[in-house]
Formats: C-alpha cells, sequence, structure tokens
C-alpha cells in the first residue's frame, strides 16, 4: 500500500454547495411533522440522512460552514435548544469522516454507518437535552422519527444519485 492509495481525494467546492443547501432543506423539513393516529410522528433525523450521504470529494472547511449554519437554522426553526443540532451535525460529520470511506454507498456499509449515526445523535440530543431541561430523553419520539428516516434514505439515495449525475460528478457511484 502507497501513499497514494490511502490519501482522500481532491476537494471540491461544488458538492459542499450542493450537499450544504439539501442539508438546509431537509432542516426546514424538519419543522414539519404527521399527526397519525393520535400521535405525531416529527422528520427530526432528515438532515442525518444528508450528512450519511455526504459526498466524498466535498471541500472540508466550506462543509464545516453550511453544517454548523444549517444546525443552527434547524434549532432556530424548530425551536430547539440553540445549538443541539450544530452539536449533532458537526460530531456526526467530524466521526463519519466521508472523505476517507472506500466504498461510500455500498448497502452494508451504509447501513451500518446510518445505525452508528442514529445511536450517536440519539445520545448526544438526549445528554444535551437532559442538562438544559432536566428531563429524560422520550425514546419512543426518537424512535419513531429514526424509522421515518430510514424508510426516506432510499429515496434520498436515489434523489443524491440523480443530481450527482446530472451535474457529471458520478465519481462516488462507482
Amino acid at each position: 500500500m502507497t501513499y497514494l492509495d490511502v490519501q482522500a481525494p481532491a476537494q471540491k467546492i461544488w458538492p459542499a454547495l450542493f450537499a450544504g443547501i439539501s442539508l438546509f432543506i431537509a432542516g426546514a423539513v424538519t419543522v414539519s411533522g404527521v399527526n397519525m393516529f393520535g400521535t405525531r410522528f416529527g422528520f427530526g433525523f432528515l438532515p442525518l440522512l444528508v450528512l450519511a450521504i455526504w459526498p466524498r470529494r466535498a471541500n472540508r472547511l466550506v462543509s464545516l460552514f453550511f453544517i454548523f449554519l444549517a444546525g443552527i437554522f434547524t434549532d432556530w426553526a424548530t425551536g430547539g435548544v440553540m445549538g443541539q443540532s450544530s452539536l449533532v451535525f458537526v460530531l456526526v460529520w467530524g466521526l463519519m469522516r466521508p472523505e476517507l470511506r472506500s466504498a461510500p454507498f455500498a448497502p452494508l456499509g451504509l447501513g451500518l454507518m446510518w445505525i452508528a449515526i442514529c445511536g450517536l445523535a440519539s445520545l448526544i440530543m438526549s445528554m444535551s437535552g437532559y442538562f438544559v431541561y432536566s428531563v429524560g430523553p422520550n425514546f419512543a419520539v426518537l424512535g419513531r422519527q429514526i424509522i421515518i428516516a430510514t424508510l426516506c434514505l432510499p429515496v434520498v439515495m436515489l434523489l443524491r444519485r440523480g443530481l450527482a449525475m446530472r451535474i457529471n460528478d458520478d465519481e462516488d457511484w462507482r
């Protein structure tokens, strides 16, 4: 194995820009929810889908900027603890390191990464929510949000693939 085999791919601003805009859109969708059978189903984990399929060749600084601002926007729009979503988004993005994935969209790898992202986000949201409000987490709500986001994962992957093909940036899809 040589140094070139472990080197991260070349960074570009356009993938980071498109992914950042997608993250803002997912944060805006987070505000809405569906009431069915007397239970509210929220979309709180949808922005994490965008982070799970973040482009490998996106510029790190531009990505970090968009991720932090999208977290602040999500907290502002949902009326949540200011900075909680930013903390979750930045930690998830930093720990999952999209530029170091060798096969970014292999089904098993994406599934395992999605489980890790959901676990990490649930842990951070539970702990930070407990420290701010001194109330334990509602695991039923977190579970419903994870299930809804997991069901939306194939749709988001198809949308990302269509966008990548449209802008002739399909290198990640081989």
